[in-house]
């Protein structure tokens, strides 16, 4: 059975223990499918597949489910609420010399994935193996509760490199539109954590961005956001982007 370091123990209250353990996110989606005529085990789907187990649990502890739909929404969305983040914007800057805290931006990008529960959906024009998301972002991949989404330019950002870098993560490049002498550039530079936080940038993955270049990022909490962001580049896939194939076999730690 899944261990939560964020999951408190259920036998005192078990609704505080469910608050504790679920997100925003996966309250939210837990209440659509129940009112949707899911069971509980079809609704518990929503869930990442390493927390499904102790999320299950918890729900059984609290004595939520389908037999009772009316009430298990009314929960889950009261945790839903106590667990959303009010909209925040705080910049992040890189800078040399003494004016500003050297590498915060980059620093505060490797705590953020560090920290990831569930997701990290990142975009960059450059990605280079000098760059400390090089080995942060194969870390998160290969925690089989976190799944790792990469959109790189198909030129500048190495994207077979990439994809055999991490080959438990989803590598996406941009396409060469038809009749087009050169694939499109994508210039986004941002991340997304656990559909809730977006860090958007100036920098590259590469280490002049991480160390000697002048870089200005904006933190934002925003579920709504967040959402907008991964949703709108998964309706490229196809499109404006297409998958990479790693030439090896990822494998998640276990």
């Amino acid at each position: 059975m899944l261990s939560d370091p964020d999951a408190a123990s259920d036998t005192a209250d078990p609704h505080r223990a469910l608050g504790e353990f679920l997100t925003e996110y996966e309250a939210e989606r837990l209440v659509v499918a129940l009112e949707a005529g899911e069971s509980t085990t079809g609704a518990l789907r929503e869930i990442t597949r390493i927390r499904r187990p102790e999320a299950g649990r918890l729900l059984r502890a609290a004595g939520l489910g389908h037999d009772d739909v009316s009430s298990a929404a009314a929960i889950l969305r009261a945790i839903a609420g106590a667990r959303s983040i009010r909209t925040s914007i705080t910049p992040v800057w890189t800078m040399p010399g003494p004016q500003s805290t050297h590498g915060r931006l980059t620093s505060e990008v490797l705590r953020l994935i560090d920290g990831a529960r569930i997701s990290v959906t990142c975009a960059s024009y450059n990605f280079t193996s000098h760059s400390r998301m090089w080995d942060a972002l194969r870390a998160a991949s290969l925690r089989p509760e976190t799944t790792v989404t990469v959109y790189v330019d198909a030129v500048a950002g190495t994207p077979q490199q990439v994809a055999d870098h991490l080959p438990a993560a989803t590598v996406f490049a941009t396409t060469t539109l038809p009749g087009a002498p050169r694939p499109l550039v994508s210039h986004a530079k941002m991340i997304v954590i656990d559909h809730t936080v977006v860090l958007t940038t100036s920098a590259n993955f590469s280490y002049r961005a991480e160390t000697t270049n002048i870089e200005l990022g904006l933190l934002v909490h925003d579920t709504a956001l967040a959402t907008s962001v991964e949703s709108t580049l998964r309706a490229q896939h196809g499109t404006l982007f297409d998958h990479v194939t790693p030439t090896v076999t990822g494998r998640r730690s276990q």
